[in-house]
């Protein structure tokens, strides 16, 4: 029979500690089943839900040296002594994703900033996000129609506003212009 030492048990315990505290922090299930709403709305059909969305695994962030191509979905894992995560970033840019815009974002409630540039999303941008308190929304280059709710003038926090190369119309909310934190628009 095979005996650990004393050392050698405790040694084994501490590092299984240690992995279970450094990757214990997980998503909370309702934002799991609003990034899978928000990958249907989208078409955005190669995230593993078969993993941690916030695992850093290679299906929710990839590095690529395309200058314009982006796949990253970042989390912030500090919240309840380090056990949630919560996702604070969607970057979409270039991925050939021919959906509409995810009202469905309102259910992530610590996202920070969505970026779906450079697709081929089409609809109209979702008044819904009004509600949420996003820093920073790009929606560069799609095909997108329809006014600039007035709705987004709600996001106290937001800094910056890109929505052109899309064929929006109408006129430019004057509501916009009281963003008290808008530096680029």
């Amino acid at each position: 029979m095979f005996f650990l030492r004393p050392a050698a048990f405790a040694s084994i315990f501490i590092v299984c500690c240690l992995t279970t505290i450094a990757f214990g922090a997980t998503l909370p299930h309702d934002e799991e089943e609003a990034l899978k709403s928000i990958a249907k709305t989208l078409g955005k059909t190669n995230w593993n839900f078969e993993v941690d969305p916030c695992s850093r695994h290679s299906s929710w962030v990839e590095v690529e040296d395309l200058k314009d191509y982006d796949n990253n979905v970042t989390c912030d894992c500090s919240f309840s002594n380090n056990t949630t995560c919560h996702v604070v970033n969607i970057r979409l840019k270039a991925q050939n994703l021919s959906g509409t815009l995810p009202p469905e974002l309102v259910r992530l409630p610590f996202l920070q900033e969505i970026d779906l540039s450079r697709n081929y999303l089409n609809g109209t941008i979702p008044p819904k996000w009004g509600s949420m308190q996003l820093v920073n929304i790009s929606l560069l280059g799609n095909r997108l129609t329809g006014p600039i709710p007035k709705e987004l003038a709600n996001i106290s926090t937001l800094t910056i506003l890109v929505v052109e190369e899309n064929q929006l119309s109408g006129t430019l909310p004057a509501e916009l212009g009281h963003l008290p934190s808008i530096e680029k628009m």
